[in-house]
C-alpha cells in the first residue's frame, strides 16, 4: 500500500472540511446578525405603537377638558404635534424634540361626513361637527430607514363641551 497517496487524501479531506465549517460558522453569523436586525427592528416598531397609543389617550385628554377650544378649531388636514406644558398636554404646530431622539410623532385630524342614514361615509354627506377622524403617526429612521406607524380612529364630543 503507498501511504504518500493516504496522506494526500487526508490533507484534501482536511482542506474541504476546513472550507465546510468555514462555511456553516459565516451562515450562523449571518443569520445572527439578521435575527439581531429584527429583534431592533421589532422594539423601535413596539415603542412606535406604545407612542401612538398614549398620543391617542393624550388627545383624549385634551378632548375631554373642552371639545370647543382644543379640538373643534383644530384645521383639518393640518400636522399637529403633541407638546406637554406644566401638567397637560397641548397640540402645536411647531415639531418639538424627537422623543427619546428617535421618535416623532404627529396627528393630523379629518373631518367627518355622514350620510342619510347616520353612516360616516367618505362621499359627501352632512359635515358633523362633532366627531373627528384622528390619524396618530409615529415615524423614526432606523438603518437609513425611514418607517412610520399609524393608528386611526375617531374622536367625538362625548361630553358636549
Amino acid at each position: 500500500m503507498d501511504f504518500k497517496f493516504l496522506k494526500g487524501i487526508s490533507l484534501i479531506e482536511i482542506i474541504v472540511g476546513s472550507a465546510i465549517i468555514s462555511l456553516i460558522l459565516l451562515s450562523l453569523g449571518s443569520v445572527a446578525q439578521f435575527s439581531l436586525y429584527l429583534t431592533e427592528k421589532s422594539l423601535l416598531r413596539m415603542q412606535a405603537v406604545f407612542l401612538a397609543s398614549e398620543g391617542i389617550e393624550a388627545i383624549k385628554t385634551i378632548r375631554d377638558t373642552s371639545w370647543s377650544s382644543r379640538i373643534a378649531n383644530l384645521t383639518s388636514g393640518t400636522n399637529y404635534y403633541l407638546t406637554f406644558s406644566t401638567n397637560h398636554f397641548e397640540t402645536t404646530i411647531s415639531p418639538p424634540a424627537l422623543i427619546d431622539g428617535v421618535f416623532q410623532r404627529r396627528i393630523v385630524l379629518e373631518d367627518v361626513y355622514r350620510d342619510a342614514n347616520s353612516d360616516i361615509t367618505t362621499l359627501g354627506g352632512t359635515l358633523d361637527s362633532e366627531t373627528k377622524k384622528l390619524n396618530m403617526y409615529v415615524s423614526w429612521t432606523h438603518r437609513n430607514s425611514t418607517n412610520e406607524e399609524v393608528i386611526r380612529t375617531y374622536l367625538t364630543d362625548i361630553f358636549d363641551n
